[in-house]
């Protein structure tokens, strides 16, 4: 084992591999001088950082970097000077939060100390203690010898405190960004454009778990289980959380909502820009402004609360780019209870796509509505349209994150003649704050559809470096100055990676995360999962370092335990007094992200003889092995965990007291997720009588095979709870289920839910024979 160097600093404790990357660490507790750049409110406790950092002044990396804001200088200020003008603390934690993305840049990591470069959030509780050399420190991170504990230590979720973004009023323009003509930043990490991380394997977010779950413990971490935290609990049905019924489609609360003269003029904008639709598709009634105006509506009703990367009060649709427009009301319209304008809708997407491949604001880095629009069209047709277009989009997926990767471009807004400071300010946060909600955007659809359709993610958690999206407050201001007041008292939002460990080891979500953070870090499980189970079939065993010799991998090699509990402890989210249609739709997404650890549902759909999730042509030779790993699974105990949250979202869904039909929904994945459910409790059932030697046609089963759906349900839910070696017997009487899900399915536009309602009738037919 190579010599450790430890840092002596009381309540320190960092351990390097090299003596200097130790001596170059000793500078943040004792610097033995602090260096300003004369250009921004940057420190550093070495020359050689402030001389590489003033480089990148002078080639503009500045702005690059730091997307765009720079702290506006008051000429007029008694403070400007050589020396450090005497900032508030608050300013100072300002201007950090303004500089943290060329810290991605400047910071090279030890390989050896599996780091990963985390932006620095500070504890909100100590803010208003923060000093000089607080903000030294943050600077200091180029430090190569930096580790990525560093920058998880001052989090503390547990009493997250009141962060007030309070600036000295008579200093406000220091707090105040202002953008320049350069306004460009990356939106996820890329390390083919970095500098190389060699941490970009998932050992890290289960390192010293188990000191994690001790101190989770210890601060407070509720000693009660989570509802669904095991099969064994006492009561079946219902769940134990209160199951809301199912959403439905919320239609805008007066047909004037919408102004109607405004959306003349939108009517004529759209038609300009969408100059290839054929004649036809033009002149329907797609395109009256009345209607128009209510599918604008119906999909800021419906689908913004999900995904809400748009800033509503702010996006005025006569000023919007067209395109922006039509990718809005074609997702809007998918709502509507007109076939024609679902068919308008799919004619328009034949061609949108590619109309902004054509526009100068598409040349990387491209404007962000071209990547918030990209990333609309692709919800629309991977989970409302054809299967041609859900193939398009798969295609499609890997180029737009790629093009995410390269960066977005931010308007120029710099001292605006007529508006306010604050209303400036207020417009130069949208910005910043819709490009990470649009970042997340992709990164969940990357994460959800690795499971729901079996595609590959492309990225990964590390790749997502941002701070969770604000509280819904702040992004719901339709005024600057109320804005204004409530950043003033509102917590800052904390970073995705650190959240996401502390996750793992069990410590709830800041309480105040909004329901779309909520959602997002839901779906950092799912792409945990889904890298984790792709690491597992490569390695297969081989090659693996024993325990010995890293004791981190004991921690890693039972993932699926430790994913289980923090998927229990988010499932605490739930539980909340406001209604959230961003919490509505994680409801069944919670319930597959369980399935997901245990279950390969492209081997499942094979196996039912379903249509190729990926569209690919398959071999007998590709059934028979799909047929064999069914087999397998169904034979392992943890099986029967994917069963029973099938079963109890099934449960959740159908048998609500109210008849659940998709195409009311206005989730939409759940009927996706039901469908899911239902071949999977096939699956098993259809392996459990392959095991069964011989079937046994007695009069008693064969009324046992007529069971309908609700008491199939409530039996295998109570053979489960108690370990019965009878549920072999009941998991093969699926066919009323089967029915029940079916009709649920029934008259879906959307094509992959009309093929999934062909294959469970031929399921059906299957089962009846």
């Amino acid at each position: 084992m190579p010599r450790e160097h430890s840092c002596t600093e009381p309540g320190c404790g960092k351990r390097f591999l090299r003596a200097e990357h130790l001596a170059r660490h000793r500078l943040n507790h004792s610097p033995k001088q602090i260096y300003q750049c004369p250009s921004c409110p940057k420190r550093f406790v070495r020359k050689d950082l402030l001389r590489r950092h003033e480089e990148r002044h002078a080639k503009g990396m500045w702005f690059r970097n730091s997307g765009g804001f720079v702290a506006a200088n008051n000429s007029g200020s008694s403070h400007e000077s050589s020396e450090v003008p005497p900032q508030s603390d608050v300013q100072m934690e300002h201007a950090a939060m303004f500089t943290e993305r060329e810290h991605e840049e400047d910071v090279r990591m030890s390989s050896d100390m599996h780091s990963v470069k985390i932006s620095p959030y500070e504890d909100a509780g100590q803010h208003n203690q923060m000093s000089i050399m607080d903000t030294t420190r943050l600077e200091s991170h180029n430090d190569p010898s930096m580790s990525y504990g560093q920058h998880l230590e001052p989090m503390d979720f547990q009493n997250p405190g009141p962060s007030v973004h309070d600036p000295d009023p008579h200093n406000m323009n220091f707090a105040l960004p202002q953008f320049v003509e350069d306004q460009v930043t990356s939106l996820f990490f890329d390390p083919s454009t970095n500098i190389p991380d060699p941490a970009l394997d998932f050992e890290w977010l289960f390192d010293n778990l188990s000191a994690d779950l001790n101190s989770a413990g210890s601060a407070g971490m509720p000693s009660v289980t989570s509802p669904y935290s095991s099969i064994s609990a006492t009561e079946i049905s219902p769940p134990a959380l209160p199951v809301p019924s199912p959403a439905h489609i919320r239609h805008p609360l007066s047909p004037q909502s919408s102004q109607t003269s405004p959306w003349v003029e939108v009517r004529a904008n759209l038609l300009k820009a969408l100059n290839t639709l054929d004649p036809e598709i033009a002149m329907s009634s797609f395109f009256y402004p009345s209607n128009l105006a209510g599918f604008w509506d119906l999909y800021f009703e419906n689908y913004h609360p999900h995904f809400p990367i748009l800033h509503k009060h702010t996006l005025d649709p006569v000023q919007a780019s067209p395109l922006m427009v039509a990718a809005i009301v074609t997702l809007g319209s998918t709502l509507s209870g007109d076939a024609v304008h679902w068919d308008a809708s799919i004619k328009i997407h034949d061609t949108l796509r590619y109309l902004i491949f054509g526009t100068p604001d598409f040349d990387p880095p491209a404007s962000l509505w071209c990547v918030q629009t990209l990333l609309i069209i692709q919800a629309h047709e991977k989970m409302f349209s054809t299967r041609k277009h859900h193939q398009l989009a798969h295609i499609f997926h890997g180029a737009i994150i790629t093009l995410m990767k390269r960066g977005v471009a931010y308007q120029n807004t710099a001292q605006t003649s007529g508006i306010s400071p604050v209303e400036q300010s207020w417009h130069q946060w949208i910005e910043i704050q819709g490009s990470n909600r649009t970042a997340f955007f992709g990164f969940v659809m990357d994460a959800q559809h690795s499971f729901m359709f079996g595609h590959t993610c492309i990225l990964s958690v590390h790749d997502v470096r941002l701070p969770l999206p604000c509280a819904d407050v702040l992004w719901d201001c339709t005024k600057a100055e109320d804005w204004d007041r409530m950043m003033r008292k509102t917590p800052e939002s904390p970073g995705f990676l650190p959240v996401l460990k502390r996750l793992l080891a069990r410590t709830p979500i800041p309480p105040h995360c909004s329901p779309y953070a909520r959602f997002i870090l839901l779906h950092g499980l799912f792409s945990v999962t889904a890298h984790l189970k792709a690491r597992d079939s490569a390695t297969l065993g081989v090659g693996r370092m024993s325990t010995a010799n890293s004791p981190r991998l004991d921690a890693i090699d039972t993932w699926k335990e430790t994913l289980e509990r923090a998927m229990d402890t988010w499932s605490f989210s739930l539980v909340s007094r406001s209604s959230s249609l961003a919490l509505e739709a994680s409801r069944p997404l919670h319930r597959m992200a369980y399935v997901a650890i245990y279950t390969d549902i492209n081997d499942i759909h094979i196996l039912a003889g379903a249509p190729s999730l990926l569209g690919s042509l398959l071999s007998n030779n590709d059934r028979l092995r799909a047929t064999a790993r069914v087999r397998l699974w169904s034979e392992r105990e943890e099986s029967k965990k994917a069963l029973y949250h099938c079963l109890l979202l099934i449960q959740e869904t159908i048998f609500t007291g109210q008849l659940y039909r998709a195409t009311k929904d206005n989730i939409a994945l759940r009927p996706w997720s039901i469908y899911h459910a239902s071949l999977i409790l096939w699956a098993y059932g259809a392996m459990a009588r392959e095991r069964s030697q011989p079937p046994e046609p007695t009069p008693s089963r064969g009324r046992d095979m007529s069971c309908s759906a609700e008491e199939y349900l409530v039996r295998m839910l109570m053979l489960l709870r108690h370990d019965s070696a009878d549920i072999d017997v009941v998991a093969q009487q699926t066919s009323e289920l089967l029915q029940a899900v079916r009709e649920s399915l029934e008259g879906s536009r959307w094509e992959l839910l009309q093929e999934a309602y062909d294959t469970l009738g031929r399921l059906i037919g299957i089962e009846s024979n």
